[in-house]
């Protein structure tokens, strides 16, 4: 027997192996799957679960990996085979496509595409230039997403930039949309949802009172991203329901402010304003939208004027506080999640904080960088997205240790900047990635005092 057909002999006898001892121990058949990938770096955490790179052994392609314990779902795990079927439906470009799946006895695993291009603000900000031609490139994109999911009686429900993803770091990469946990399918096409759904700022008005909403709800979350990537704000400005409501009730309510939208068409005005019509019934299909005029003809006219100063100027300010209060969504989601576990989990170790060595890149494998296998900790620390938001989460670790370090001290505010960072030949290196993080945190501290001291994680 050649020593190949020895080899291929034990791999084999070593998997039925394993597939008995989960037998044994009660785990899933599906469970065998997950010998199939290499898990990495975490790219983020939910209310249920944590993401994290992994890479499939046998087709050697990278995705995401939606890690969810079930002890988190709370009997709620409908859901979670709710959001599988539909992924195993969707088929569309502008779709992130679902590649796998399995469970073990504590947790379920999603694989899907995975998006390296970075969300949808995130890149704006990262090009040389972004004019209105541009800006309608990506509606359309995302109207082809939703007319594919509405002609399927489907409803996203959370339209928002932070699940609009590049799918690669190409220049002219497609854009998918991502995050189907709280979709539903409709009954029938006129069917009214009851239930809360989506985000304070892009939810429409009949989300949010709980009157009964449909697919017009998606189209006023398209319309409100469609206005803010145009001139970099929100077109409302209440903080709070009541105001939002008492806002957005006449249907005048829309201001295009001169100084911010001189570059701007008015078609693209109009566009915006029937997308966000106040009456569900008076706002246009995705269909119908294709056919605007703004979209079919007019906004390829407009490729001169230059909006990213004004865009960037005003995401950079936004994303600011929003990383800073991310660093610490992130690490309260993952200490709950932590908490939620006993030793009798199958990998007590899988939801934690793994940092940049558990890339799965094909250049940090060369580097030698090491990846944890099957969830086992091979590393500490943790990461973001790809970008800045990264760096500043690859560096959560140290600024946390810092403030344990000064547990007992009478004056916190005196930590250096040193502290956090690493010592190498016994001096500090200030490296830009944990200076951008610490000073972005301590500067919106300083501006948002009272909302960061009473933060706390919603349910």
């Amino acid at each position: 027997m050649s020593a190949a057909v020895k080899d291929n002999h034990a791999q084999a006898e070593g998997s039925n192996l394993k597939k008995f001892v989960n037998k044994i121990i009660g785990q899933p058949a599906s469970y065998a799957h997950k010998e199939n990938y290499t898990f990495g770096k975490t790219l983020g955490a939910g209310s249920f679960g944590i993401v994290r790179y992994a890479r499939n052994n046998v087709t050697g392609e990278d995705v995401a990996m939606k890690i969810i314990l079930k002890k988190a779902l709370k009997g709620n795990e409908a859901m979670v085979l709710e959001e599988i079927k539909f992924l195993e439906e969707l088929h569309n470009p502008h779709i992130v496509a679902l590649k796998d799946w399995f469970e073990s006895r504590d947790k379920f695993y999603i694989a899907t595409q995975l998006a390296t291009g970075g969300e949808l603000f995130d890149r704006i900000v990262q090009r040389g230039r972004f004019t209105e031609h541009d800006a309608s490139l990506v509606i359309i994109q995302m109207l082809e997403a939703l007319q594919y999911l509405h002609e399927r009686d489907i409803v996203h429900r959370d339209i928002k930039p932070e699940n609009v993803l590049y799918l690669t770091p190409e220049q002219n990469s497609p854009v998918v949309l991502a995050d189907f946990g709280i979709a539903k399918r409709l009954q029938n096409s006129s069917e009214k949802l009851m239930s809360s759904a989506g985000s304070f700022g892009y939810a429409a008005p009949e989300v949010i009172l709980g009157t009964g909403h449909g697919k017009p709800c998606d189209i006023w979350s398209l319309g409100v991203v469609t206005y803010t990537i145009l001139c970099g704000y929100s077109p409302f400005r209440s903080e709070n329901v009541t105001d939002f409501i008492n806002e957005v009730k006449h249907n005048n309510a829309v201001i295009f402010h001169a100084d911010y939208w001189r570059d701007v068409s008015k078609d693209a005005r109009r566009f915006i304003i029937k997308a966000l019509q106040y009456n569900p019934d008076n706002r246009p299909t995705a269909t119908e939208l294709l056919n605007d005029p703004w979209i079919v003809d007019i906004a390829k006219k407009h490729t001169d004027a230059d909006l990213l100063p004004q865009l960037k100027e005003r995401f950079d300010a936004k994303a600011k506080f929003k990383q800073a209060i991310e660093l610490v969504k992130l690490h309260n989601r993952i200490n709950k999640l932590k908490e939620m576990q006993t030793e009798e989990d199958d990998d007590p170790t899988e939801i934690n904080l793994f940092n940049a060595n558990g890339d799965l890149s094909s250049s940090s494998n060369k580097k030698g960088d090491q990846v944890t296998r099957h969830g086992s900790t091979g590393s500490t620390g943790s990461t973001g997205s790809t970008g800045s938001a990264g760096s500043a989460l690859n560096n959560w670790r140290k600024f946390n240790d810092s403030l344990k370090a000064t547990e007992g001290s009478a004056d916190k505010s005196k930590i250096s900047l040193s502290d956090t960072t690493p010592k190498f030949d016994g001096t500090a290196a200030k490296t830009t990635a944990v200076g951008n993080a610490f000073v972005q945190l301590v500067n919106a501290a300083k501006t948002n005092k009272e909302r960061v001291e009473s933060f706390k994680e919603k349910e």
